[in-house]
């Protein structure tokens, strides 16, 4: 990773462990030899910091003295018990998240001789009461005996001053809280399922680190390949990663996978708490599980004997980190594989081109599932000219044509998925008289306005302002400009009074905890209408969707980078892929200004091939990946003019480690698209280039000379190789 991704070794430390097995530093007080604590003359803060600190053994953080205080600053007391010789401020590391321990009983004489004495200790009922379970039971936790006796913690310690009993510590794992699905035998599969389940499993048996594409259409059952997959990997004594590109996968991940595979998975992801992330690491560490799923980070799980990583949905972006260390999961998994002997199957309906091109070339091993597993046929899809919407008087988001399908959906009782790429109510508030727009005063970005709360938001630094009534400059009216999924489901309210609507962004997700919880909502309540971002484009099967409604084709087509037509089919392709998985036909509905433009027509035929045709020959002619290596260098300050000066040496030094390079060249200095972010301008310098050592010799010198030039102070620089934008 240091060498690869331009970062520290304790960088790549840091992303490969869990958080609570790293160290803090904790502020203590120990009591003095001698001490005399039975003076009168202490206050009564000073008495309690004594009785906290005797009742820790002498030792106490400052933490737990704090706890007792409230509000209220202990510091004074501290500082005063100090000077006077009674305490001794000191500092001990503690682990950020300890192990989760309970107390056992068990009996330490045989359950006859328990009997025995439960009838003799007739006076003590609770403690008869506990040794006839035990009789029963030989060992259980503290707190259930008590449960379930009625029994005092007292009552079990006098067993144990009678040597009736033992009482001992053990560890427990904190496990996370997802449905466990019901234990089920191996999935059947298809003829074109099997023959790809039987060329990744020769793969497999070869003992050889292997890469293989698995590209399938849309529920063409890929997952259920995986299953089997890992069965074997299991049953061989070897261990399996399955990545998925977000958290919303892993609740519907486990549950599938745990009704075959029971407790020998484990689950890793950003949202588990610190000691629920700690415990599964251990579980993973020490065998209990041997089936890892989860996001990218996932990747670094400590498994043993691995047998074969699973990249689901593999073309994502998610797997990029786009902070330090700046790793690609796929290139991690390349790694591992290639050092354990273990096999990578990238599987996905809209491949990256870069992967599909590999697999073109022999690079990698492809296999294809051409039809969906039940055999049913892909979406219906109509594509609705929103020039000709607007020409008709309709400057709604939702076309005439998409209403139709809509309404026939509420009437036959099925479900509706809009997806839109875009929060909040607005994506800009503009005067109509003036033409003033609200800027954030920390970003070079405009303002989002959220119905909610009527306020405008910056989506990048997370500046919040009220939105003034009238224009501030003028007094004119405001206008409106860019739906976000607030204003559709304000729209989908006109349109259609009395039905539910569900939203599903970050700004939904965030106050009810978890995706699980709406997605469970719109599945067990049958909500008509399910309205989302990206986060319900993919991986998501419900039995009653049978349309789906691509409301803003456009808006990630022209987002100016190479990747913006890839990404732009992908995600049509695979949010049109949520429609009529199981027996009822689906349907779609994407709406454009350019219903011309091939990259979309091509996503309305689930088109793949000819895509990847048009987009590697594109590819070939302008000299990107996978015909090229991109290296961005960024620098990022708040001196603008230090920024850019910054990036212009980078350029020259960069232009001279390159010049015997064939085919080498070095753009730039550009700024980001949002140039500004928190007060911080951001430009770069792109080096486009063969990848190999010499490249990453020259980006890494000069990644330390610039961070160390004393001309550039105040300027950071970091490195990245084929950034994601």
């Amino acid at each position: 990773m240091r060498e690869r991704f331009f970062c520290t070794v304790m960088d790549g430390v840091r992303a490969m462990l869990p958080a609570g097995l790293w160290y803090r530093v904790s502020p203590v007080y120990c009591l003095a030899e001698g001490a005399d604590t039975d003076a009168s003359d202490f206050t009564a803060s000073e008495r309690l910091i004594l009785d906290a600190v005797n009742a820790h053994g002498g030792r106490c953080e400052l933490a737990d003295i704090e706890s007792l205080f409230g509000a209220k600053n202990p510091g004074p007391s501290l500082a005063d018990l100090v000077k006077r010789g009674l305490l001794i401020a000191d500092a001990e590391a503690v682990r950020r998240a300890g192990d989760k321990t309970i107390q056992k009983v068990a009996l330490t004489i045989t359950p006859a001789e328990a009997l025995i004495q439960a009838d003799k200790n007739k006076r003590a009922l609770r403690q008869s009461a506990v040794l006839r379970v035990l009789a029963e039971l030989g060992t259980a936790s503290v707190a259930d005996i008590c449960y379930f006796t009625g029994a005092t913690r007292d009552a079990v310690k006098a067993l144990e001053k009678k040597g009736f009993v033992s009482i001992s510590r053990q560890e427990v794992y904190r496990r996370p809280d997802y449905d466990r699905g019901e234990e089920r035998p191996l999935p059947t599969l298809n003829a074109d399922q099997e023959r790809a389940y039987e060329g990744v499993r020769a793969l497999l048996d070869t003992g050889t680190p292997q890469a293989a594409l698995l590209f399938g259409v849309t529920g063409s059952g890929k997952t259920t390949i995986y299953i089997r997959l890992i069965d074997d990997v299991l049953r061989a004594g070897k261990s399996a990663i399955l990545l998925v590109p977000e958290i919303a996968l892993t609740p519907q991940m486990l549950q599938t996978f745990s009704g075959y595979f029971g407790d020998r998975v484990a689950v890793l992801h950003s949202s588990l708490s610190m000691g629920e992330r700690y415990d599964e690491w251990k579980r993973i560490r020490s065998g209990d599980a041997r089936l890892v799923i989860g996001t990218r980070s996932a990747i670094f799980a400590p498994v043993s004997d691995l047998g074969i990583v699973i990249l689901d949905e593999e073309q994502e972006d998610t797997y990029k980190s786009d902070s330090t260390p700046r790793y690609h999961a796929k290139d991690v998994a390349k790694y591992l594989c290639a050092h354990s002997g273990a096999t990578l199957l990238l599987g996905s309906a809209t491949p990256d081109v870069c992967s599909r091109y590999y697999a073109e070339t022999g690079r990698y091993h492809f296999f294809r599932l051409p039809g969906r597993y039940n055999a049913m046929a892909l979406p219906e899809v109509r594509i609705a000219d929103l020039r000709q919407e607007v020409k008709a008087g309709n400057h709604g988001s939702i076309s005439s044509i998409l209403k139709e399908e809509i309404q026939e959906n509420l009437d036959r009782g099925e479900q509706t998925i809009l997806f839109l790429n875009r929060r909040g109510a607005s994506k800009m508030v503009t005067c109509m008289d003036c033409g003033h727009t609200y800027k954030c005063p920390n970003c070079t970005a405009s303002l989002t306005y959220h119905s909610v709360g009527d306020r405008l938001v910056c989506h990048y630094c997370g500046h919040v302002q009220r939105l003034d009534r009238v224009c501030p400059e003028c007094g004119g009216e405001f206008a409106f400009v860019g739906a976000g999924t607030q204003k559709i489901v304000e729209e989908l309210g006109e349109l259609f009074p009395g039905t539910e609507v569900l939203r599903m962004d970050t700004d939904s997700v965030a106050p009810v905890g978890s995706h699980r919880t709406l997605f469970e909502k719109f599945r067990s309540q049958r909500i008509p209408i399910l309205v989302g971002t990206q986060m319900v484009t993919k991986g998501l099967n419900f039995e009653n969707v049978t349309l789906v409604g691509v409301l803003s084709a456009d808006q990630s087509l022209y987002a100016g980078d190479y990747r913006a037509g890839e990404r732009t089919f992908s995600l049509i392709t695979q949010v049109i892929g949520r429609s009529g998985r199981f027996s009822k036909p689906g349907r779609a509905v994407i709406q454009t200004f350019t219903p011309k433009n091939e990259i979309i027509r091509q996503a309305a035929r689930q088109d793949y091939d000819s895509f990847y045709r048009g987009e590697i020959a594109l590819r070939e002619l302008t000299g990107t990946p996978p015909f090229a290596d991109l290296f961005v260098l960024t620098a990022a300050g708040t001196d603008e003019s230090a920024v850019l000066r910054c990036c212009r040496d980078v350029r020259d030094t960069m232009r001279r480690e390159i010049r015997a390079l064939p085919g080498a060249k070095v753009l730039g200095p550009a700024p980001l698209p949002v140039a500004k972010v928190g007060g911080v301008w951001r430009y770069r310098v792109t080096v486009v280039c063969p990848e190999g050592r010499e490249i990453r010799r020259a980006v890494g010198q000069t990644l330390l000379s610039c961070n160390n030039n004393r001309n550039y102070r105040g300027v950071s620089l970091y490195a990245d190789f084929d950034p994601i934008d």
